[in-house]
């Protein structure tokens, strides 16, 4: 078989660093004049599949340990270690300019041998459940990456939710992840297995994700003990508790990282450089975490039969008289001889927000 250089890789990076860092940077694509014209009409492709050489590669093992530390087969990895010496990863194309590609996301150093490049088509390249079954079962492919223990794409597809990655979204991931592996279900039926979370932070949003317990399915419990701490369990059953043990985990392992944090987040008085630090350093932390061993970073219980409430009761529906909105009956309130609901009624109401759960006085 023969394979062709067809071009080779610009980057800022001599020799490889982390890959989160490197797919955070901007790198360029030199495809050689006598393959130029094969570019013709790429610009209308918004992503791209690049397929590499491994040139600095070295002796690879069928079996060893990665970079979280845990063994695996080479196939099995993403090490650059490898029988072929071929890499691939999917870039997101921002200039085309002659023979140059401007990308970002390529985790390939300077000079590394381009071997191909074609469009990212979404329908044919990802991996996507049929609707049809999709439709049938909601969470199929968390339960594969839940049962696969692949705690990295759990993460990606938990900041969908979340909205970026951090230390302690990855905690819930890892987390969730581990006591739904230890309860024997990746999928349960509604409301049976349920997550009681005792902080608001963006641990709870890692739980809600790895565990499918929400508010919304009542699946999902609030204790307002802020704690980084979750019990999950079956409600005929065992569950099991899991509490970090080090609540400063952050200042003790990444101290450097917290004063940049207390900078930005807590004293609001970072620039805007410490603010992209800051996001990078916390999304590398966060993917670093969720690879850990739980009972590394967890204290863990066996809990016989925790308090559980019972299953959400369906309540009858009201009107209010002044405002004319239809609520649940129970929330409402009688005055002056009138149905109304709380806001209208002026009555003080519970609310849980950045500060946990408060009271809100009408």
């Amino acid at each position: 078989m023969n394979i062709e250089e067809i071009g080779q890789v610009r980057s800022q990076y001599d020799e490889p660093v982390g890959p989160e860092e490197m797919r955070g940077a901007e790198s360029t694509i030199l495809v050689y004049s006598e393959y130029e014209d094969g570019l013709y009409g790429i610009e209308s492709s918004d992503y791209l599949q690049v397929l590499f050489g491994f040139h600095l590669s070295e002796d690879y093992s069928l079996i060893g340990p990665r970079r979280n530390g845990k063994k695996r087969g080479v196939f099995a990895s993403r090490s650059p270690n490898r029988p072929g010496s071929i890499g691939s990863t999917v870039v997101e194309l921002l200039e085309r300019e002659g023979n140059e590609l401007r990308v970002r996301g390529l985790d390939a150093v300077d000079e590394t041998p381009v071997l191909d490049i074609k469009p990212y088509a979404e329908p044919f390249d990802s991996s996507s459940t049929p609707v049809e079954e999709r439709k049938k079962e909601p969470r199929r492919r968390i339960k594969e990456l839940m049962e696969g223990g692949n705690g990295e794409r759990l993460l990606l597809k938990a900041g969908e939710l979340h909205g970026h990655f951090c230390p302690f979204l990855a905690l819930g991931v890892l987390a969730g992840q581990y006591a739904v592996a230890r309860l024997g279900s990746a999928a349960p039926d509604m409301e049976e297995m349920v997550a009681i979370v005792e902080t608001n932070s963006c641990f709870s949003d890692g739980i809600q994700y790895s565990t499918g317990c929400s508010f919304g399915n009542n699946a999902l419990i609030y204790r307002d003990y802020g704690k980084t701490a979750v019990t999950v369990a079956f409600r005929d059953g065992p569950g099991v508790r899991l509490y970090l043990k080090q609540e400063n985990l952050i200042e003790e392992e990444y101290p450097e990282d917290q004063k940049l944090f207390d900078r930005v987040i807590k004293e609001r008085n970072g620039t805007e450089e410490e603010e992209r630090r800051m996001k990078e350093r916390w999304r590398k932390i966060g993917f670093d975490l969720v690879e850990r061993e739980p009972e590394e970073l967890f204290k863990i219980d066996e809990i016989g039969s925790p308090e559980i409430p019972d299953y959400a009761p369906i309540y009858e529906d009201d009107y209010c008289e002044s405002c004319g909105e239809k609520f649940m009956a129970p929330k409402g309130a009688e005055k002056e001889g009138e149905t109304l609901c709380r806001e209208c009624a002026g009555e003080g109401y519970l609310q849980l927000d950045g500060s946990g759960l408060r009271r809100i006085e009408g």
